[in-house]
């Protein structure tokens, strides 16, 4: 059997990446052989349709079944292929056909190309394909029959496609692409067996799952669940395999998840390489949902919402139908995973706020990932993260020796060796930042005091690295964080007789002629970032501060129309209440039934905001966070007799 090259692939090797395709180069669209290099990252889809609510997305809000997205730590989701861009290949652009399984296949630099499954038959008629095949970027099709052939199935047999990983190094996976593409789908369904020659011609596989599971449900020769080879007709991973954690397989454990999605991945803490999956129930009392991606367990990779939350849908979870990423591609490369102890993943990179619009502060811990001993750059590279502030120019964080800071490497070594970039100009070494992998360690790559930027809004960190001296650098994503400093302010507290609507005359000296002392206090308290206030009183023969008996809602976020995110409202009201203290009543309970006295009261307003404080140790490389910055409002009185 002659084999021809296709035209596109003949093109691959002079396609530039300024000529690749994807949404934001429609331009770079090819007749055949659609380019997706620029589509960086975990590729997915999800199980059902959405509005995004975030960033604007070409051809419109709405995100589709059938629509390609792609996830990066740091970077977040982006839109990286329409339904229809895939499915122009086969003359189809109208009708979306929905996304089932995916796999990204690199062939060249710069030349990645897809293989995925659709949700329906196509609308040209169910000859072109099926629902169960194996569709090419290029226009090939390999039918659902040629994937089951060593199964020894009936040709009839349409079990669907699921998951799809296939397995081969990149000149193997080029030889495969060209030869799938000079055999038509009906050869394949006259002859499933010609996929079988091909695969061990050119020493690769495909590995997939099923959506139904044959010949019997009470003896199944295989599950829905199950991970099978199409060369060897065997079952690579089974259910439970993926999930010794669950009772899954049938019929010995008990319950098949299924298998929605497949991809080999590289966890860059661990160094080791990993599986990724979706199942397509939930599982553990909802607790695992099949939009999650899992590790073997299972375990919890990312949740649904990590992925899809960047576009800002109206829920939480819309299901994962597809997972593929390219393993060991980004093993060595450096990346920012949390910020102060918040996983990036949380921070909205449009406004640098995470959990209900909180900034940070004080204190910033830059965690993440920087190649180790397993990498080539590790013996031959360096690195320094760098922060600009409010769109200024970027600038290394140093350590300066001044803050005497040591790894945490205790009980495992004791070590006087200081952390510090000095010696290297804000450079480390990948070896020195490694010197101590044997031991524990936080894996911090930098702590920056922001303080050191009065008055900064926005601060942005990435990571470069370059060889040992000096050279070409390469960069991490970008990590934007909004910085607040600055405490709650026009905060003001008077003092009323109790259903008054004017303050006392003299703050100072409260005339309450002999009757129970209640006092009203209302007053102001206002921050961009407000969180909520408290109120304490001292004084007579009570010497600590107590606080004022909660009779109102003190949050912002407890539905109080005259106190919000920014604090009490209007913002120029001066009389908002605040509290209500009964002097007697808590001056007898505090005494254990002594008389008020007349001199040496204080009542205390206290704001705090809703900034994330860190707070760092250099000398014991302790770090931690506390909660917002805080001011205080003092008025101090005496009763006239």
């Amino acid at each position: 059997m002659t084999i021809r090259q296709p035209t596109w692939l003949r093109a691959v090797a002079g396609l530039t990446l300024a000529a690749a395709f994807t949404l934001t180069d429609p331009g770079g669209a090819q007749a055949q052989g659609i380019n997706l290099a620029k589509c960086e990252g975990l590729w997915f889809s999800t199980s059902e349709d959405f509005l995004s609510q975030g960033p604007r997305l070409p051809g419109g809000p709405v995100v589709s079944d059938g629509d390609l997205l792609t996830f990066q730590v740091g970077v977040g989701t982006r839109l990286c292929a329409r339904n229809a861009e895939l499915m122009r290949v086969f003359d189809i652009e109208r009708y979306d056909h929905g996304l089932d399984a995916v796999e990204q296949i690199q062939i060249s630099e710069g030349a990645v190309f897809i293989a995925f499954s659709t949700e329906i038959d196509s609308v040209n008629g169910a000859a072109q394909f099926t629902a169960g095949d194996l569709l090419f970027g290029s226009g090939a099709v390999v039918p659902n029959s040629a994937l089951l052939a060593k199964f020894d199935l009936p040709r009839s047999l349409n079990l669907g496609l699921d998951a799809v990983h296939i397995e081969g190094g990149p000149r193997e996976k080029r030889e495969l692409l060209a030869k799938l593409d000079g055999v038509g789908v009906d050869q394949f369904r006259q002859n499933p067996g010609l996929l079988i020659e091909i695969l061990e011609g050119t020493n690769t596989d495909i590995l997939f799952s099923t959506e139904g599971t044959p010949p019997d449900v009470q003896q199944p020769q295989f599950l829905d669940g199950d991970l099978l080879s199409a060369k060897l007709g065997t079952i690579v991973r089974s259910n439970n395999d993926l999930l010794p954690g669950l009772p899954s397989g049938i019929p010995q454990e008990g319950v098949d998840y299924g298998l929605d999605a497949y991809t080999p991945s590289f966890d860059q803490i661990e160094q080791v390489p990993i599986e990724l999956f979706s199942i397509e129930i939930q599982a553990r009392a909802g607790s695992i949902s099949d939009g999650d991606v899992l590790s073997v367990g299972p375990g919890m990779y990312l949740r649904n919402i990590d992925l899809i939350g960047p576009l800002e849908p109206r829920d939480r979870d819309l299901g994962l139908d597809a997972l593929a990423d390219r393993i060991g591609e980004r093993a060595c490369l450096a990346r920012i995973t949390t910020i102060s102890d918040i996983d990036v993943l949380n921070i909205n990179q449009g406004t640098g706020l995470f959990d209900a619009d909180r900034p940070f502060g004080d204190w910033v811990r830059v965690q993440g990932i920087v190649p180790g001993p397993n990498c080539p750059e590790y013996n031959t590279h360096e690195f320094q993260v760098r922060v600009a502030v409010d769109g200024g120019p970027e600038v290394p964080v140093l350590h300066a020796a001044g803050l005497n800071w040591r790894r945490n490497v205790a009980p495992c070594i004791s070590s006087n060796d200081l952390y510090t970039s000095d010696p290297w100009g804000g450079w480390f070494p990948l070896t020195q930042y490694w010197r101590f992998n044997e031991c524990p360690d936080d894996a911090s790559l930098a702590f920056w005091n922001s303080n050191s930027a009065p008055g900064a809004d926005i601060a942005v960190f990435r990571v470069s690295m370059r060889p040992l001296g000096g050279g070409a650098e390469t960069f991490s994503a970008p990590v934007r964080i909004r910085i607040d400093n600055d405490q709650p302010h026009d905060l003001l507290a008077e003092l009323y007789n109790s259903g008054e609507t004017q303050p006392f005359g003299d703050q100072c000296k409260i005339d309450f002629g002999g009757e129970n002392i209640v006092i009203d206090i209302k007053g102001r308290a206002r921050d961009e970032h407000f969180r909520e206030y408290e109120l304490h009183w001292t004084g007579g023969d009570v010497h600590t501060w107590r606080g004022v008996p909660v009779t109102l809602a003190r949050t912002y976020d407890a539905g109080r129309p005259d106190l919000g995110d920014m604090g009490t409202e209007p913002p120029a009201k001066t009389d908002v209440p605040l509290g209500t203290l009964d002097l007697t009543t808590e001056y007898m309970n505090a005494t254990g039934g002594l008389p008020v006295i007349e001199c040496g009261y204080t009542v205390r307003l206290r704001a705090w905001d809703r900034a994330h404080l860190g707070r760092f140790t250099p000398s014991l490389n302790a770090f931690g966070h506390f909660a917002g910055n805080v001011a205080d409002y003092m008025q101090s009185f005496c009763l006239i007799p």
